[in-house]
């Protein structure tokens, strides 16, 4: 089966779309990019994995999390596949890094959202676990406004790199079933 990377906007479903996926086919193992980040942050702090400057999560982070995920592929011996998500990679580090044979490529975004709409999918869909249960809405505002518009120029850096997009914007959970059928097409299931 083929391995597949999900990246794209924050709170656009590229979690719930991996854990749908591996809950459906128990041989894929999730990445998820945010509890690798946190967990480099917390042990490893001097890494500085969490910066946003010339190091850091906009450089190295991505190469960091493709080394890791091919890696584990390559060591693989219990016929296992692999799903890495994050919000942390950009399509044209992504198009660089994972824009490979063995590898579905796609990012979600919410692009026809406004910073209301956005705000309140965020608060419809998080769960007490998710990070943006302890945020105040003003803090979930400025996130809003950032990844509104990452998400646009998302969707256009991938028509121009020739990248699978999925818009969530609206009716979420419809078109993520959608997708994990065109998925299912590409991944060569065999059980």
């Amino acid at each position: 089966m083929k391995n597949i990377a999900i990246f794209g906007s924050s709170r656009s479903g590229k979690t719930t779309l991996a854990k749908m996926i591996s809950k459906k086919y128990p041989r894929y193992h999730v990445f998820i990019g945010d509890d690798i980040r946190w967990a480099f942050q917390d042990v490893l702090p001097y890494t500085n994995i969490n910066s946003t400057g010339g190091t850091g999560m906009t450089n190295d982070f991505p190469n960091f999390l493709a080394s890791l995920f091919y890696q584990s592929i390559k060591s693989n011996k219990n016929d296992f596949s692999y799903i890495v998500e994050t919000c942390d990679v950009t399509p044209q580090k992504a198009h660089k890094l994972f824009n490979r044979e063995d590898t579905i490529l796609l990012f979600l975004g919410t692009p026809r959202l406004t910073i209301e709409g956005y705000f309140y999918n965020i608060r419809k869909y998080q769960t007490k676990e998710d990070w943006t249960y302890r945020k105040s809405d003003a803090e979930i505002l400025e996130h809003a406004k950032t990844w509104t518009s990452k998400s646009k120029e998302y969707e256009k850096d991938c028509s121009s790199l020739d990248i699978w997009f999925v818009d969530t914007s609206f009716n979420r959970k419809q078109v993520l079933n959608e997708t994990i059928t065109k998925i299912e097409k590409l991944i060569n299931v065999t059980d």
